[in-house]
């Protein structure tokens, strides 16, 4: 069976609307609101220096912590980022978001013990927090334990049910676990919810390659580039259908574009080309 690249999205944890302030804020409130506002538009180095000038005024706030050490851990200083949190838990213990983001820090570096424990504490605090449960399906489902994962992204659907990226995740749950037909339902649900939600063509048509409909697969990889043309998995994923139908040339320019945007795919695309040609040796041997 080939292997596709699915693309699972995680879910960060949020803390409110925001309003972009036309003047110099005045007080740590206002600072908060333009940072949050900087930190949306990717202006991370501006959000965080909004962030201090608000501890500045406003010392050791638990609120502008989790927004300074999300900042800090989107732009890579997970040491920064992870300073922030634990000293939002120490003032603040019960504070679920604190624990979240200190979760998703964590295992961003690798800690996935530390993060699942901190996913527990947070849904023990809240037993309806989104966030925690997504960051721990994820974990569980990269330790293999795809029930489990289901059953976190089940909870957050009776939370939420119209969250497209979480049908999306228990999509890819449910094929690893080899319920194609249910993991094509939650990508149907995500796509009727986002029609333009690229990722969710990309793992449908993942789903289609493994149930052997190679045409419906790169139906869906078409789309998902139409929407992101730089998607490289959904080059590298509809270059393997190709491939599998016998168009070799199809096949090839796919794989030559998903290494442009991304030469990290190399050894899985050689990879799983190799088992398709062989595969399609053995059938043709009288």
């Amino acid at each position: 069976m080939r292997r596709f690249i699915c693309v699972v999205t995680i879910l960060l944890s949020l803390f409110g609307a925001a309003v972009a302030q036309e003047k110099e804020p005045e007080t740590a409130g206002e600072y908060v609101k333009r940072g949050f506002a900087r930190s949306k538009k990717g202006d991370l180095d501006g959000a965080i220096a909004d962030y201090d000038k608000a501890l500045l005024l406003k010392p050791n706030d638990v609120l502008t912590l989790n927004h300074r050490g999300a900042a800090r851990g989107r732009k890579g200083d997970l040491t920064g980022s992870l300073a922030d949190f634990e000293l939002a838990i120490s003032l603040e213990p019960n504070n679920a978001d604190a624990h979240v983001n200190r979760g998703l820090s964590l295992s961003r570096k690798g800690d996935a013990d530390g993060a699942l424990a901190e996913f527990n504490i947070a849904i023990g605090l809240n037993p309806n927090h989104a966030g925690a449960y997504n960051g721990r399906a994820v974990l569980r489902s990269k330790r293999g334990d795809h029930a489990g994962s289901i059953a976190d992204y089940d909870k957050i659907l009776a939370i939420n049910p119209d969250a497209a990226e979480i049908y999306s995740n228990r999509g890819i749950a449910r094929n690893a676990l080899g319920d194609y037909a249910g993991a094509i339902a939650d990508y149907d649900k995500a796509i009727a919810l986002r029609p333009d939600y690229a990722y969710a063509y990309n793992n449908r048509g993942n789903t289609y390659g493994k149930k052997g409909d190679d045409d419906a697969a790169i139906a869906d990889f078409n789309k998902a580039i139409s929407l992101v043309p730089n998607f490289a998995a959904a080059y590298a994923n509809r270059g393997l259908a190709e491939l599998s139908k016998g168009m070799e040339r199809e096949a090839e320019q796919d794989f030559r574009k998903a290494l442009e945007i991304s030469g990290s795919l190399k050894s899985m695309i050689e990879t799983e080309s190799n088992k398709i040609r062989e595969k399609r040796k053995a059938q043709q041997k009288p």
